[in-house]
């Protein structure tokens, strides 16, 4: 296995604040060169890196992202204190131009970045991608849009967006019309929306499988085709395979 096999699920989940930067700072720092994150918009469609639509899980306030202008989300600290404690006090929200400055900064690294559907329901399509393709214009070249709306990418795909892969938590048709347009580069598929004897390397598209938090399920992934497996524990696993030793 090679150091591009892994994706770091929303930074490194394991030890830090998902989706905030320090998460993807320590998942570089660890050897990761594929990085995932997921978008919502601000109430002036800032786009953040964020998972939820709710504020709860991740800052302990009240209400939606989209409730907040940019400015005051900056004032927001996303310690994720529920599974976290008091590690990470005065973390801050990460917005998408953090990591658009992060890819710069770090040339070898890729960025798979998800466009969530709470975002696209409350704004609709055109303002969501618009914002997230012009935050990523600088490292187009380096960021693949994702999602499990499978429309949204492909109005990127009129805009003249030109990476894509495809999200599913259910197994898809591989030949739907929608995948043959947007020829993605690889489907995100729940571990367990697999069929239980398929090979995936027999599929049209490369399949990555997420949530794998084991050397073991990683190794039996691939011997079932995949290309690559998405993961909280990217450290750990890049130790485990012996593809960095730092940690």
């Amino acid at each position: 296995m090679q150091v591009e096999n892994f994706v770091a699920h929303r930074g490194w989940r394991q030890h830090y604040p998902e989706n905030t930067l320090i998460a993807f700072e320590k998942a570089i720092q660890a050897g990761a060169v594929n990085i995932e994150l997921d978008v919502q918009l601000s109430a002036d469609h800032v786009p953040y890196v964020f998972h939820d639509a709710n504020l709860m899980r991740m800052c302990q306030r009240e209400g939606f992202i989209w409730d907040y202008p940019a400015a005051e989300l900056d004032t927001f600290f996303a310690t994720e204190s529920y599974r976290l404690g008091n590690a990470f006090p005065d973390n801050p929200m990460c917005r998408l131009s953090d990591i658009v400055a992060l890819l710069q900064t770090n040339p070898a690294v890729n960025a798979y970045v998800e466009i969530k559907e709470e975002s696209l329901t409350q704004f609709g399509e055109q303002i969501v991608v618009d914002a997230v393709i012009n935050a990523l214009r600088p490292v187009a070249s380096r960021c693949i849009l994702i999602s499990f709306e499978l429309s949204a990418l492909r109005l990127a795909l009129h805009e003249g967006w030109q990476r894509f892969g495809a999200v599913f938590d259910v197994w898809p048709d591989p030949q739907s019309a929608a995948l043959v347009e947007l020829r993605p580069e690889v489907l995100f598929c729940d571990r367990n929306c697999v069929p239980i004897d398929l090979h995936l390397s027999t599929l049209p598209w490369p399949v990555l499988i997420y949530e794998v938090g084991s050397k073991t399920e990683a190794e039996d992934w691939f011997s079932r085709g995949a290309v690559a497996v998405e993961t909280f524990l990217i450290g750990e696993l890049l130790k485990d395979f012996a593809l960095h030793t730092g940690m």
